[in-house]
């Protein structure tokens, strides 16, 4: 790692878009310090600095590979905001990508919440006492990772390792909301298909929607399995053993979700395919009702055509209004008859 000073003009630009916490050994809170300090505390032995930088740009990236060494493909990969969740290992650290979820708004129907589903891409860089986090957009996972990072045990809190459990537990627990809301929609629309609740069921749409998101959500977390092989390798210098505990709790955690995104996905199928088949049963009723009535008009066009159109004198004309009620009655009879039986073979 470059250990040249790091630039203090440089830093103070990066004030308004970079965060420094710091835990020192016997410190029982860690802090927020000027960026400035960086490079003496980097030096310092026992103390844990987390880096985080908000919007990075190219000048930005290039003041990391400069003081801190970080290999240039990965730095370049870090720019690249459309990176598949992985993990690479370099002689001194790691370079993870990973992808915190956004939540939605405080709403009941997943559909209501129109910014959808999204996930915003982070990078993290990972030495022996440090930390550094790189993302386009705010974060909320972050602040919650700041916030348990500073409440743990100070023995946990000076190990890299439990810090880097930190901030990707904070992530992989945020998922979890959003899964939950999917569900509960997803169990709605169920519901509704059978309930004759039509106002979900007119338009397929939303159930195409939960399927779009559960594919993000799997998109996001499926390459995370491979990440936390990696961490959870004995043979690392950078973590210590009693951080391993919680990198296999976050990693059935990982595990959870995705058992709970592939149900739900079948679940989706399914009732993507339930809605069809209620649509197309729908659609037989109606075209049998219309059978039904197109059979009706013909028997009665049938009797009142044959009785006024083919005889020179109309037939019962000497009973006068008597015989239109008699012929119009039997017509109906008929037509009745015929729905009746309709009924009866179980063809209506």
């Amino acid at each position: 790692m470059n250990s040249a000073p790091i630039r203090v003009s440089a830093l103070k630009m990066l004030d308004d878009r970079l965060k420094v916490r710091v835990c020192r050994p016997q410190a029982e809170i860690c802090e927020t310090i000027p960026a400035t300090e960086i490079d003496k505390l980097l030096r310092e032995e026992g103390v844990i600095l987390w880096v985080d930088i908000l919007d990075p740009t190219a000048e930005d990236v290039e003041l990391l590979h400069r003081e801190f060494g970080f290999h240039h493909l990965a730095l370049e990969d870090a720019m690249h905001q459309d990176q598949r969740a992985k993990v690479d290992e370099y002689p001194e650290y790691y370079f993870v990508v990973m992808h915190a979820p956004l939540p939605l708004s405080e709403t009941p129907r997943v559909r209501d919440a129109r910014e959808k589903l999204e996930t915003r891409e982070l990078d993290l860089f990972v030495g022996r006492n440090f930390l550094v986090s790189l993302h386009q957009g705010e974060i909320p996972a972050l602040a919650e990772a700041a916030r348990r990072w500073g409440r743990t045990d100070q023995e946990l809190r000076h190990k890299m390792g439990f810090l880097l459990h930190t901030v990707i537990d904070s992530v992989i627990d945020g998922y979890f909301p959003l899964v939950d809301a999917l569900e509960d929609r997803l169990d709605t629309l169920e519901m509704a298909l059978f309930t004759g609740d039509g106002g979900a069921l007119d338009d397929p749409k939303e159930l195409l929607d939960i399927k779009r998101s559960l594919f993000t959500l799997r998109k996001a977390i499926y390459p995370l399995r491979e990440v936390f092989n990696t961490f959870l390798r004995r043979d690392s210098q950078l973590f210590t053993a009693e951080t391993y505990p919680y990198f296999q709790d976050v990693y059935d955690h990982i595990l959870r979700l995705l058992d709970t995104v592939d149900i739900q996905r079948d679940m989706a199928t399914g009732a993507l395919d339930a809605h069809l088949a209620v649509v197309s049963n729908r659609l037989n009723n109606t075209m049998k009702q219309l059978t039904m009535v197109a059979v009706c008009v013909a028997i009665l066009g049938a009797v009142f055509g044959a009785w006024g159109m083919n005889f020179t004198h109309v037939p019962l004309d000497h009973l006068g209004t008597k015989g239109f009620y008699l012929v119009s009655g039997s017509a109906v009879l008929l037509a009745l008859g015929t729905v009746l039986l309709a009924r009866w073979r179980k063809l209506w």
